[in-house]
Order: structure tokens, then C-alpha cells, then sequence
């Protein structure tokens, strides 16, 4: 477990266990879009030594939100991303290792604009860089032209990589907020180095 603290309040994140399955997929369900995770995908990061899904409770015990990242490849992040992997290339790492990819972030409303984010996502960078990994990659979703993450991003010094079109488009089971059905949301790929990176 994990403590965060923000101004006066504390929270815990802590892994995920079978019993907050169905609660972590309801809370991404309205964070994210219904059915873009389904239980089964969630529950597999339990027992994972590559795939991470963290619940951040408050002091009540109340869920606030989660986080979810794991280990892979450039490749698949372009395969992913829709983008060709020459995009990739150019960064300043050593290329055909594992990467970390942040899948999803996800913040109760009452407790958005708090920084909750930021702080989840120094968690992660944290925990990849004890793993070795090189390089930290996310693909932010674009609702009307906002990225919902975007002070998160900022405050963890991400760079800029990519636009990404149409990404969840072929999720045929995804119900977009935004678009009422099947998902038409662009993304913007970032990515931060984290070897030598002492921030």
C-alpha cells in the first residue's frame, strides 16, 4: 500500500483484489466509457508481474479512483495507437526493450481538479523506474478536443509525441460518453524517459 497525500486529506493505493473487481469496472465505466475494460481484463492484472490496476481509497475506505499501467513493447503501443513505429524510433532510448504504457487513469467527479491524478502517476513512474524501464508511454484521450489529463501530464513532465486518430473506434462493445455509441475520439500519444531522470 501506498499512501498519497493532498493538502489535508490522505489516501491509500493499494492493488487491486478479486473483491473490488466489479467496483473498479464500474468506476472506469463512467471515468472512461462503458465496457472499454471488461472484469476479465481487470482481474488479470491480479496476479500479473507485468500488468499493474491500482484502487485509491480515502480514509473512509471510500473509492476515489484507479490507476492502471503495465510492461510492453513500442510496438505494441503503435499497433495500439495506430501509428507507424518509425514515430517511435527517433526517441532517445534504446529501442526493442519493454516500455511502460499508463493505460488509464480514472478519478471519482467530486474529486477531480485535486491533483489526485498527478499524484497516482508519480506512483507509477516511481514503480517503473525500480523495474528499469526506459521509457513511459500514454495514449491521452481527446473528448471534443480536451485531454482530460492534461495538468497530470504536465505537472509529470511528459513530451509530446503523436496525434492519434480514431483509436477506440473499431471497440465495438465501447459506449463513448461523448459520442453516445461507438467511440470517433482522437488521442494524443506522450511519452517521458525515465532512466537519468531525476524529477
Amino acid at each position: 500500500m501506498h499512501n498519497i497525500y493532498i493538502n489535508s486529506l490522505s489516501f491509500s493505493l493499494k492493488k487491486i483484489e478479486k473483491k473490488d473487481v466489479e467496483q473498479v469496472r464500474r468506476l472506469a465505466d463512467s471515468c472512461v466509457g462503458e465496457n472499454l475494460y471488461s472484469s476479465e481484463e481487470i482481474a488479470s492484472a491480479i496476479d500479473s508481474s507485468d500488468r499493474f490496476f491500482y484502487l485509491l481509497q480515502d480514509q473512509r475506505g471510500e473509492t476515489v479512483g484507479y490507476i492502471y499501467y503495465y510492461i510492453t513493447t513500442e510496438e505494441r503501443i503503435a499497433e495500439y495507437s495506430k501509428l507507424d513505429e518509425g514515430i517511435f524510433q527517433a526517441l532517445p532510448f534504446h529501442h526493442g526493450g519493454r516500455v511502460g504504457k499508463i493505460q488509464s487513469v480514472g478519478v471519482n467527479h467530486e474529486y477531480r481538479g485535486m491533483g489526485i491524478s498527478t499524484k497516482m502517476m508519480e506512483f507509477v513512474l516511481d514503480e517503473l523506474k525500480k523495474l528499469s524501464i526506459e521509457a513511459v508511454f500514454i495514449v491521452c484521450w481527446k473528448p471534443k478536443g480536451t485531454i482530460q489529463l492534461q495538468k497530470a501530464i504536465t505537472e509529470c513532465a511528459f513530451s509530446f509525441l503523436s496525434i492519434a486518430k480514431n483509436v477506440w473506434y473499431n471497440d465495438t462493445r465501447l459506449i463513448c460518453p461523448y459520442c453516445k455509441g461507438r467511440c470517433t475520439c482522437d488521442a494524443e500519444v506522450y511519452y517521458k524517459l525515465l532512466l537519468g531522470d531525476e524529477s
